[in-house]
């Protein structure tokens, strides 16, 4: 039961670690060119998030939406001195103490009743020269001085509302509730109530007949504090100024105007959290964009007593906008697309250039390369045909008593010479651009000898990690349990101890594998690496010493004896050239040589 749970224990671990084969003794192969580009990569990926999260802590992204609602029945917007100051003038000079019409601002108010009447209400919004006072309370919020400008516009001239007023703009004429402004511009006629806010004496007739000869017409004149939205700004994204581009012309009793303005209401949501959930401000602006206006030109009459109605009106419009900022899960996930499209792009040749310098290694560690021509060339002696040919190994051994002396003294041979021979007997394949061309172009450009013999090994390894040859060689090595040992015997092999792992120094016999694995220029000295290849050699060159000391013995035991000469001969020639003088290794061939003819 236990083991059951265990089992299906097993199988639900999402953690499990994949096996893979090694190389070198690590998980994945590495060069010094990938390691290089690795670190052009990071530094060029640090620069571009560098720049980025000093983006993101500064609160420069902004990602923003926005959204425009259209109403029949747009709701209640309310104009005050801070959202929508506002003042009215005529063109003329002196018109705050001599003007040449009345101007009066009224809040009108309609209300539909079911039976369709229309209930109406006039608020008559008392009017009083502009101050600079209350238009720097606005704009030094701002940061911005506005005497220089209310100098240069001439806002001194001008009539404002009076302190702490408030219009409401709401719905349209069709809605049960219509609330809007009227401007109206007539003949100015002296106020016998002394008590008002603005009282002035009218200019004359002749005065005002002097200005309309000289410039054609009069002008009313409208500025109005207006808001700009910038959303994709961090900073600064809300800028007001001064609109001072409506005017309305007209000429008493011989050309009208009639003039609609719209101020349609804009709603902006600002997302001021750089975490994933929202912290929104809503902030609601009332702003005229250049379109929300109607202008209407009408002859005048003589009966006329309104020379130019101007109506400001809610805007049927509404607009929403949405902003936020950067959210630290967005900018993880913009870093990390980043990367990934960076690796991609250069890692696809890195990764190529791993992996041809991979294979390369690997096949020269596996294979040695020759010419097929130089092959024909050598003269091989088949030792394994010899001896099955023979009627007893022992004749062998008897030409190779006679001929060679196990204890000579090899001091005096180069064994530097022979030891590069030993370790490399052919010339290496070669990383070069015109081998990494030829494969990335899958070998079609820069065909060659170092390029087919690279093809060759990549089919030879691929061919022998295939999984078919791999379990044919396993079953091939229970076969040769099964002919050498008896069954008893196999019984006790399979019960052998486990190789044995110390905390010491692990004294492992020497071969051409390790050799080439514990090499490393850059880190062993020039002395120290010929001191531990004439270790080598030595261990090797006393090793066949031994191998020969056994066969002079004349040991009875025949099966050693084979395997003995096998082993001479699979060394090659090029090892007992060099071991032997020289004239008893010509010797020793030769006598070789002659057996072997006389048996063929």
């Amino acid at each position: 039961m236990i083991f059951a749970i265990k089992k299906g224990l097993q199988k639900l671990d999402i953690f499990g670690q994949i096996i893979t084969l090694n190389m070198n003794k690590n998980e994945l192969y590495t060069t010094s060119f990938g390691g290089f580009s690795s670190i052009l990569i990071i530094c060029l990926l640090s620069l571009i998030f560098y720049s980025n999260i000093i983006s993101f802590f500064k609160m420069q992204n902004i990602q923003h939406e926005s959204e425009v609602i259209l109403s029949n029945d747009p709701e209640l917007i309310e104009m005050n001195e801070k959202n929508s100051m506002i003042a009215i003038s005529i063109d003329q000079n002196n018109f705050t103490t001599n003007p040449y019409f009345n101007i009066s601002l009224e809040q009108r108010i309609y209300i539909r009743k079911q039976d369709g009447t229309i209930q109406k209400e006039t608020i008559e919004i008392p009017l009083k020269p502009c101050t600079l006072d209350r238009f720097n309370n606005i704009f030094l919020d701002e940061g911005v001085d506005f005497t220089n400008q209310f100098n240069f516009q001439g806002i001194g001239n001008m009539l404002c509302p009076i302190e702490n007023y408030a219009f409401h703009l709401e719905g349209t004429y069709s809605s049960q509730t219509f609330k809007f402004l009227r401007i109206i511009v007539k003949s100015c006629k002296n106020s016998e109530i002394n008590n008002q806010i603005w009282n002035p004496t009218c200019g004359s007739e002749s005065d005002r007949q002097n200005y309309l000869n000289e410039n054609g017409q009069f002008k009313l004149q409208i500025i109005q504090i207006n808001t700009v939205i910038n959303p994709q700004k961090s900073e600064k994204y809300k800028t007001i100024y001064i609109d001072s581009d409506m005017y309305f012309p007209f000429v008493p009793l011989k050309l009208a105007r009639l003039a609609n303005i719209f101020y349609r209401q804009f709603i902006l949501n600002n997302d001021n959290s750089l975490l994933p959930f929202e912290k929104v401000d809503k902030e609601e602006i009332i702003m005229r964009k250049a379109e929300d206006y109607r202008d209407l030109t009408q002859l005048g009459r003589d009966t006329d007593d309104n020379y130019a109605i101007v109506y400001l009106r809610r805007s049927p419009f509404t607009e929403i906008v949405n902003r936020r900022f950067q959210k630290l899960g967005e900018l993880l996930s913009y870093l990390g697309g980043f990367m990934q499209i960076m690796k991609v792009l250069f890692g696809f040749v890195i990764a190529f250039y791993n992996r041809t310098s991979m294979l390369i290694e690997l096949a020269n560690k596996l294979y040695d390369f020759k010419d097929e021509k130089d092959v024909k060339k050598l003269k091989t002696v088949n030792t394994i045909e010899y001896l099955e040919q023979i009627s007893s190994p022992i004749d062998v051994f008897q030409i190779n008593e006679n001929q060679v002396n196990p204890t000579q003294d090899i001091s005096n041979i180069e064994w530097k010479d022979y030891f590069n021979k030993l370790v490399q007997k052919s010339k290496p394949i070669k990383f070069n651009f015109k081998l990494f061309i030829n494969q990335l172009s899958f070998g079609y450009l820069f065909k060659d000898k170092n390029s087919l013999f690279l093809q060759k090994a990549i089919e030879k390894i691929n061919q022998e990690l295939d999984l078919h040859t791999i379990f044919y060689q396993l079953h091939e090595i229970n076969k040769l349990k099964q002919i050498f040992l008896r069954k008893s015997q196999i019984i006790l092999f399979n019960f052998s101890p486990k190789p044995i792992i110390t905390l010491g120094i692990d004294q492992a016999l020497p071969s051409r594998l390790s050799l080439n694995n514990n090499y490393n220029p850059l880190q062993i000295q020039e002395s120290q690496e010929e001191q531990l290849n004439e270790e080598l050699f030595t261990k090797l060159q006393q090793a066949y010493k031994e191998i020969l000391k056994e066969i002079n013995q004349n040991s009875s035991n025949l099966c050693q004896m084979n395997i003995n000469l096998k082993l001479t001969q699979l060394i090659g020639q090029d090892f007992m050239k060099l071991i032997q003088p020289f004239q008893q290794r010509r010797n020793a061939f030769q006598i070789l040589d002659s057996n072997l003819n006389q048996e063929t």
